[in-house]
């Protein structure tokens, strides 16, 4: 592998982005949900309202689009809704007044020139998520050059910015999930560049000499610091990632706060003084740890400090808490998404069924029946199956945090950088089966991290295509309209068929007659083939006129995707331990 088959030209990027943007522009007139009114209302609070009332207005209880993301994610719509432009389109006419008001759940029907704005927001916000995904696809192909590893850094970036699920989700349904995947991207890529640093320039520090308060930091542990101070502020926009803090935690403070010093010890030998080094220790420095400290905190509690300031502080704070945690929602969303809780609910609608039907002495009836159907696990209990999933991260990210200090990876080929991407993946895969309330959109989280692994091994581009098309097709009912039937296959086929036929290309096979897809492929593509004949043909015709069965085809759906996707789960927390254990 050579250099140049690291570069990702500039114009490339650029060329890129117009061409993606011209074809998202040609979606403003497709679908979209109620996350399109959600952030209509979010602009309309940010431009009319004080800041203290941000996180209470409710317009009377009249609307449920209340704000219920992070302080920083409001200033965002803020500076979306006060900005020059904004305004100019505002004075101009060619943008209407009542598009930025303050309207209740009905009678809010938005104009043309309202929704192509709001469009046009997303769009341009994705330059965040070619940024991110410019640095990511580039740092991991650096790393794994200078490692004699294979990685093709255009694939990876044109996989990531061309994912269907994201042009679904946002330019169709409308969210802004682009741009937050963008600043996650840019993280890894700061953890990514900060450990290739490690490893290219490690130093140890002498006991016994005295160092120089001059003395500025690695060029790893600035990486690193902008590593932990873009995630910080991606906590600080949107709270769902909160689950990806226990690996920064854990793989930071053992990575980046203990550093190797060598024992220095002087001898007389015929009146001369001889200098002896001793052996390597693990020392804790304080001075990293508080400088990353404040960076972190200033990060995330930055756009806080505002609403802190106001009259109110404690009850700004308890309103925000209460929007950002609603645990009244109940344990899953809308439909179920495609995780274990679905997997739970529908084996307790079949326990339901059959204890109903099925004969049963009355004496063990009477001891099963407080079990049927199976109680609903509350938000604490979902908390604490959460977080010991997390805990093979932790013990891990902290693992490897020693092994790339004693310098492993000059004796074999582990690689510290592979393993926290890996690390990324399975914390939000465990986030996403395991999490209570969680959207369907948020496997999108894992997908995009694992574009950066789909070229290095034959694994992991198997685990990158069966997590896509599973997870990208149980996005597919979010557009349920039949105008936009043709728009969502076609994306899922073309670009899941195109994924499929570059990676058997580039990607190593461990034997020469190897292929990408295997057996289980084949029957999971032949099941969810029928599942979408049944979904958008034979169940619209048959059980639809007369009503019944009418979330049959969400249910098979997130079921069918469900069992897939916890078998990927384990696939990726395997193949983690493997990345980080591998000597």
């Amino acid at each position: 592998m050579t250099a140049a088959s690291t570069a990702l030209p500039i114009k490339q990027v650029a060329l890129t982005f117009l061409l993606l943007s011209a074809l998202k522009h040609l979606l403003i007139p497709t679908y979209r949900s109620t996350d399109f009114d959600v952030h209509r209302n979010w602009l309309a609070i940010t431009h009319h309202l004080p800041l203290s009332e941000w996180y209470f207005d409710d317009v009377d209880g009249g609307t449920v689009h209340t704000l219920d993301y992070p302080p920083l994610f409001a200033f965002f719509e803020s500076f979306l809704s006060n900005n020059y432009i904004t305004k100019a389109l505002l004075c101009n006419g060619w943008l209407d007044e009542r598009c930025l008001e303050l309207l209740p759940d009905v009678d809010n029907e938005p104009s043309d020139n309202c929704i192509k704005f709001h469009r046009c927001t997303v769009i341009l916000s994705d330059i965040v998520l070619f940024i991110g995904a410019y640095f990511a696809s580039t740092s991991i192909g650096v790393v794994l050059r200078d490692n004699n590893r294979p990685h093709n850094t255009l694939l990876t970036f044109l996989l990531i910015v061309t994912n269907p699920g994201l042009i679904m989700l946002d330019h169709v349904h409308f969210q802004y999930n682009g741009m937050m995947l963008g600043i996650l991207l840019c993280s890894i890529a700061c953890m990514i560049r900060g450990t290739n640093h490690t490893m290219e320039n490690d130093t140890t520090e002498q006991l016994g000499e005295e160092k120089s308060e001059t003395k500025t930091c690695q060029s790893h542990q600035l990486w690193e610091l902008g590593g932990a101070a873009t995630f910080a502020a991606l906590l600080a926009m949107k709270h769902l990632y909160l689950t990806l803090a226990p690996l920064y935690l854990f793989y930071l403070l053992r990575h980046h706060c203990f550093i190797v010093k060598k024992e220095i010890s002087y001898k007389n030998y015929n009146n001369r003084k001889e200098k002896h080094q001793g052996e390597m220790k693990f020392c804790f420095s304080w001075k990293r740890f508080v400088i990353l400290a404040v960076v972190t905190l200033v990060c995330f509690v930055g756009p806080f400090i505002p609403f802190l300031m106001q009259s109110n502080p404690i009850g700004q704070l308890e309103q925000m808490l209460k929007r950002l945690f609603p645990f009244g929602r109940g344990l899953v969303h809308d439909y179920w998404a495609a995780n274990v809780w679905a997997l739970y609910l529908f084996a307790s609608r079949v326990a339901t069924v059959a204890f109903r039907r099925i004969p049963i002495p009355d004496d063990i009836r009477s001891l099963v029946q407080p079990f049927i159907p199976f109680p609903e696990p509350t938000p604490g209990l979902v908390a604490i199956i959460l977080l010991l999933g997390l805990v093979p991260t932790m013990i891990y990210a902290w693992k490897v945090g020693t092994s790339s200090l004693k310098r492993w990876w000059q004796l074999n080929s582990f690689i510290p950088a592979m393993f926290f991407v890996h690390g990324v993946v399975f914390s939000s895969f465990s986030a996403f089966m395991l999490g209570f309330h969680v959207h369907e959109k948020a496997i999108m989280t894992a997908i995009i991290p694992l574009t950066l692994l789909a070229t290095t091994s034959c694994y992991s581009a198997r685990l990158f295509i069966r997590t896509s098309y599973l997870g990208i097709f149980a996005l597919l009912p979010l557009l349920f309209r039949t105008e936009e039937l043709l728009l969502k296959v076609a994306l899922y086929v073309t670009w899941l068929s195109g994924a499929i036929f570059t990676l058997e290309s580039v990607v190593p096979k461990a034997k020469g007659n190897e292929t990408l897809l295997t057996l289980f492929d084949y029957m999971a593509l032949f099941i969810m083939t029928c599942l979408l004949l049944f979904m958008e043909v034979i169940h619209p015709i048959v059980f639809l006129p007369s009503g019944s069965f009418e979330f049959l085809p969400l249910m098979a759906t997130s079921v069918a995707c469900g069992i897939g996707l916890l078998y990927c789960w384990m696939e990726s927390s395997v193949i983690m331990i493997v990345t980080a254990t591998k000597r």
